[in-house]
């Protein structure tokens, strides 16, 4: 990211913080994403019960 795009983003962050939209910018981790995991589950998938719970 060059220096007038790192400044863009900041004033864009200000803005936010200024308008009360966000209390905080994290900034993006460092450490590498580790490979997630599948939980196994019995049953129909989750998908599925989410679907027919909003119906």
């Amino acid at each position: 990211m060059d220096k007038e795009e790192a400044d863009k983003q900041a004033v864009f962050h200000q803005s936010l913080l200024d308008a009360g939209l966000v209390k905080q910018i994290k900034r993006p981790s460092s450490q590498p994403i580790t490979e997630r995991r599948l939980i196994e589950i019995e049953g129909k998938p989750i998908s599925e019960t989410i679907i027919e719970e909003r119906r």
